[in-house]
């Protein structure tokens, strides 16, 4: 459960982050610029040097359904690594939940160091990954976008590609806006 207050906070955020970056606060947020912000790297697997072949297969062909994308902190700098072999907006859409772990000064929950000496992250804590859902998603899809969205009569396909948002994205963040209900849409989207 979110904290009282805090979904109005991701919206302000959200606000603020896109006029620090020169946007208007329903234009789309490019997920490179506000890594570049938050002194954020963002990498693919492929990207990770030295990294064998078959750890790549693990990765994008055995476990490939299995994650999407984690950040590690290095001193003051982060990086995300994210899965390839997923759609762009879900990659970017997971990269916004990720930047949105470091936007909200997140530090992982547990973490344990393998017989071998690795350190191998954990997770965050439940809260923080409902937080970082919501801002992630508030930074995709702002209300005020959701409302140009409407009021331009936008496809729901010309709006995904737009804000790089997937189907789902798209569907839960006009849900959770109550955007459809407040200008008596009450469509769903196809």
């Amino acid at each position: 459960m979110l904290r009282r207050g805090f979904k109005s906070q991701c919206e302000r955020r959200s606000a603020e982050i896109r006029k620090s970056l020169g946007l208007a606060h329903d234009e789309p947020l490019n997920a490179v610029d506000l890594a570049r912000q938050l002194n954020a790297t963002i990498w693919s697997e492929r990207d990770v040097v030295g990294l064998p072949a078959n750890d790549i297969v693990q990765l994008t062909v055995t476990d490939g359904q299995s994650w999407s994308a984690f950040t590690l902190r290095i001193g003051n700098r982060f990086l995300i690594v994210f899965n390839s072999t997923q759609s762009p907006p879900r990659i970017n859409s997971v990269i916004m939940h990720e930047l949105a772990h470091i936007a909200l000064g997140h530090e992982l929950h547990s973490a344990s160091l393998t017989d071998d000496g690795h350190l191998v992250p954990s997770n965050y804590s439940q809260d923080q990954e409902d937080e970082a859902d919501w801002l992630g998603g508030t930074l995709l899809l702002p209300r005020p976008a959701m409302l140009k969205i409407r009021r331009d009569k936008l496809s729901d396909a010309a709006a995904m590609a737009e804000y790089k948002a997937s189907e789902e994205m798209l569907k839960w963040r006009f849900r959770m806006t109550g955007v459809d209900y407040q200008l008596g849409y009450g469509r769903s989207i196809a």
